[in-house]
């Protein structure tokens, strides 16, 4: 019982630190076009209309 503990507690704990690291790597790559916290929020590559196939959004980034 308490190794199982030790593992999840391992786990969760090594799993933030990753996160923590893919984090400060994204902010550290990324810097001058970040304005958020949360380094990842901002990653989006279109303009979030929904639609699955190449639509006038993404085209319009693809230009500029």
């Amino acid at each position: 019982m308490i190794k199982s503990l030790i593992i999840a507690i391992t786990c969760i704990t090594a799993l933030m630190i990753g996160w923590l690291l893919v984090q400060l790597l994204w902010k550290k790559t990324f810097r001058e076009y970040i304005s958020d916290e949360d380094v990842l929020a901002e990653r989006r590559s279109c303009k979030n209309c929904g639609c699955t196939e190449a639509c006038e959004n993404k085209r319009e980034l693809i230009n500029n």
